[in-house]
């Protein structure tokens, strides 16, 4: 595995996964990547290659959203959020949370999950960030040049996803509600709001994903289990396409040459075929997104859910050498275009 701490990024040696800092030591024997504290160790899926980076700006920091070339990341013990693009080191500060009038107002002000609605390196006056917040899991949303965060008032509670797909920002409950955010417009005179677009469809439990393929939306239902040994794992997924035309969410058995990334990330799909065999098709990979920061036995819950057999699989590059798995691993995608 390598060490590379002069990286230039290719297309094809993405999607890289951020490793746990405990995992240095898998770079191998240098002694800079095992004790340095501003490195950064990503795993290429492609090269299954190891590239560490000088990273400060991420340290003592969590990550909370991997959006179109950007980590987004929050202060482990402040309420600053702050842009992160890892392979330039370029940053942007955002404001901090505790400028907005909601924060003091919930008794667990963290961000859950973030996404970015473009790069802001291609649109630094017209980008959105859209989160879920909080013990309720509510919408928040910031638009470039703007002061402070706004709460989405009309849009209920529980959230478990948020994509941005084409030219829309869409979010969805752990009941399968679907809704679109509109963060158009004069916030002063026009405040973001939420439309419906499918009533919720199953009460099933599990956590839920929506990933765009080939212009359809797809939504994913991940359903976990209590492990003794590391709290709890994923066991089972369920996939369905929304049909737009009749509103409802049909079942689909078979993702064919597709393979989805779940995780903090903004869920991703990519075709296998490109890869040329080292990342398998129809299969989901996915990272340990639970809510439970606090918890000893957190972070172990990664693997690859292959949908031909309904088996899992273990992500090999992630050890469970160790009890405490943090920062929890993240897929990245940088924005090539």
């Amino acid at each position: 595995m390598l060490v590379d701490l002069g990286y230039e990024a290719r297309p094809l040696d993405f999607p890289w996964l951020m490793l746990p800092d405990n995992h240095h030591h898998n770079a191998g024997n240098d002694d800079e990547a095992y004790h340095n504290q501003d490195l950064k160790c990503f795993f290429s899926l492609y090269t299954h290659q190891i590239h560490c980076l000088e990273l400060p700006e991420a340290y003592e920091r969590t990550v909370c959203g991997s959006s179109s070339g950007w980590l987004i990341l929050r202060h482990e013990t402040t309420s600053a959020v702050t842009l992160l693009n890892p392979l330039n080191r370029a940053q942007i500060a955002l404001p901090q949370l505790s400028s907005s009038p909601f924060y003091d107002q919930d008794p667990l002000p963290v961000l859950h999950k973030a996404i970015l609605s473009s790069d802001p390196c291609r649109y630094p006056f017209d980008y959105k960030v859209l989160a879920i917040f909080g013990q309720k899991r509510r919408l928040i949303c910031y638009k470039a040049r703007d002061r402070t965060w706004t709460m989405i008032q009309d849009a209920g509670v529980h959230y478990e996803d948020i994509i941005s797909m084409g030219n829309e920002l869409l979010a969805t409950d752990e009941v399968g509600r679907l809704v679109s955010c509109n963060l158009d417009g004069d916030w002063f005179w026009f405040p973001p709001n939420v439309e419906e677009i499918s009533d919720p469809f199953f009460f099933k439990g599990g956590k839920v994903y929506l990933v765009g393929i080939e212009g359809e939306l797809v939504m994913l239902i991940r359903f976990v289990q209590e492990n003794s040994s590391f709290g709890r794992e994923t066991y089972d997924f369920e996939v369905y396409r929304y049909d737009s035309m009749e509103s409802i969410w049909e079942p689909i058995s078979n993702l064919g040459s597709w393979t989805i990334l779940l995780g903090h990330n903004q869920s991703t799909a990519i075709e296998a075929r490109q890869f040329k065999g080292l990342i398998k098709p129809n299969c989901i990979y996915f990272t340990d997104d639970s809510l439970e920061e606090d918890s000893l036995l957190v972070g172990h819950d990664s693997g690859v859910f292959s949908m031909e057999d309904g088996k899992v699989e273990p992500l090999r590059c992630i050890s469970h050498d160790f009890m405490y798995v943090w920062p929890r691993p993240v897929w990245y995608m940088p924005s090539f275009a």
